[in-house]
């Protein structure tokens, strides 16, 4: 078996959510990430909850990489980076705008040194327009390509903006990153060319809207509005509360049929199906409801979600050993493939592979190395 991505070495100088979600995706995939870190740790590493000192998010957002410390502002710092450029294929950061050329790390030293390198830049904005500039969290993405005012038109279009669960912002971008990526890697393979990947926040949360921009677009009307005009026979979707908590129902078509033989002819809306629920369990409706193949879930709290069979039937979680946070379990990658393994190994100690990296792939010595830990280039 081979894994999927093996042979491909990514630097990976991203930080918080956007960037590392993207390359911890392809180190599952095999590819070899070597996480560059500043000498103090990203960010990410002091965000809660901490377990024996280590933070959750990082551990999930950088596992299956190998960590490296650069102080990418030394001249020794910058010397050992290029190295590792020349034997790498893919570059990933997602700085401020301007942050990699004050460096002296742009592109286009990149560019000469390693002529076929894929310098992956991720930022809210873009490399142009005129907002490239401007700093972005996820919210930013979320507020402006509209999903938090869709959120909050399902509750109610006259009340306020509503931010969606999670992290859409930086999450959803991060996939359209892996899949620019391999594209690159697809293109440098047939043609020998690398390229800049330019992924923006903005633009990816704005195809992520692309039904009801484009509904809007077509007919002038919001998603909320369309909602209201819809035609309500033969169609039943919605939360409804069940006597011990909630469900979700999605049933049209044949599948309505189907659901007035278990609640009775006389259901005619979403009323009359609130009514039928509200003095039986979520079990007992969704076995019904699933039986008779309509489609139906609880609506389930995190700790009901890790503990469901189908979810521990698929191996979606999983547990790996951090040498300092110990047994560390965490939702699983959710590819499977029939010839290549998924990598899981727990995420880097701050500058963990230093010495493995400098040495084995490098070719530096014991006291060369101890020599740069004296100079405070790593730590």
């Amino acid at each position: 078996m081979s894994e999927l991505l093996k042979g491909i070495r990514i630097l990976d100088l991203s930080h918080v959510y956007f960037g590392p979600y993207t390359t911890m995706i392809m180190a599952s995939m095999g590819a070899e990430v070597i996480k560059i870190e500043p000498p103090w740790g990203e960010m990410a590493r002091l965000y809660p909850p901490l377990i024996n000192g280590e933070s959750s998010p990082f551990m999930f957002l950088n596992r299956n990489k190998i960590g490296m410390t650069l102080n990418l502002k030394s001249e020794r710092a910058k010397k050992i980076f290029f190295e590792l450029l020349e034997k790498s294929d893919v570059v990933v950061e997602n700085f401020k705008r301007g942050t990699m050329e004050k460096l002296g790390l742009g592109h286009e030293v990149m560019r000469k040194m390693k002529p076929d390198i894929i310098y992956a830049a991720l930022s809210g904005f873009g490399l142009d327009g005129p907002y490239r500039d401007r700093p972005s969290f996820a919210p930013i993405a979320e507020a402006m390509a509209g999903w938090m005012r869709l959120t909050g038109d399902i509750v109610d279009p006259e009340g306020p903006p509503i931010r969606p669960a999670e992290y859409h912002g930086d999450l959803d971008p991060a996939l359209w990153a892996v899949i620019a990526i391999l594209s690159a890697l697809r293109h440098r393979d047939q043609t020998g060319e690398g390229q800049i990947v330019d992924v923006a926040q903005l633009d990816c949360m704005v195809i992520q809207t692309g039904i009801p921009i484009s509904n809007y677009l077509a007919t002038g009307k919001l998603a909320w509005q369309i909602w209201r005009d819809r035609p309500t026979s033969g169609i039943m979707f919605g939360i409804f509360r069940a006597s011990d908590g909630y469900v979700y129902v999605a049933a049209e078509g044949g599948q309505v049929d189907r659901l007035k033989k278990i609640v009775g002819h006389d259901l005619e809306n979403n009323e009359d199906l609130e009514r039928w629920l509200s003095n039986k369990t979520v079990d007992f409706v969704v076995v019904a409801l699933a039986d008779a193949d309509v489609p139906v879930a609880p609506v389930y709290q995190i700790d009901a979600v890790v503990e469901d069979p189908q979810i521990k039937a698929r191996g979606m979680i999983t547990e790996v050993e951090h040498p300092k946070a110990g047994r560390v379990r965490q939702p699983n990658f959710p590819l499977k493939s029939s010839v290549s393994p998924i990598v899981t190994r727990p995420a880097p100690m701050l500058g963990q592979h230093n010495d493995e990296i400098l040495r084995d792939l490098l070719g530096y010595g014991d006291e060369a190395i101890a020599e740069l830990r004296r100079e405070g280039v790593i730590t």
